[in-house]
């Protein structure tokens, strides 16, 4: 029973990870596009379009490196690599937070591709946990 757990977490784990590539991928792309039309359409105070660009560089940065260490990890059952895309998760967060919160213009499209981020990590989180936990359980054999 104990084996299925793994496989289960293992799985919704993976599956969470690999949807959350692509939903990076079509964040980026949209919130590239969405700066470039605010930079275009509204006054920005100055150095605020640079310094919003370099947080969402990091961030996507940091979501690549986290889903990938998540994959890594969950693929090959080693719970330290998973470990280390959790804490990456607290980063990464603050970073769409920003962008749901602080940016300076914030779109109404925007609102829901943060919210529905957010949902992502919080998931992956959970699952990550529960993953970790069915990895360092002792077995024990009969």
């Amino acid at each position: 029973m104990s084996n299925m757990t793994n496989l289960n977490s293992s799985l919704a784990y993976e599956i969470l990870l690999y949807l959350n590539q692509f939903y990076l991928g079509m964040f980026f792309v949209c919130e590239v596009a969405m700066g470039i039309l605010k930079a275009i359409n509204v006054p920005y105070p100055e150095n605020t379009l640079l310094t919003e660009a370099g947080i969402f560089f990091a961030l996507c940065l940091t979501e690549v490196l986290r889903i990938f260490l998540g994959r890594r990890g969950n693929l090959a059952s080693r719970k330290i690599p998973v470990f280390f895309s959790v804490l990456l998760t607290i980063p990464s967060a603050v970073g769409v937070c920003y962008f749901l919160i602080y940016q300076t213009y914030i779109l109404r499209l925007e609102y829901i591709w943060c919210a529905v981020m957010l949902i992502f990590h919080g998931l992956e989180i959970i699952f990550a946990v529960f993953f970790m936990l069915t990895v360092c359980k002792n077995h024990q054999y009969s």
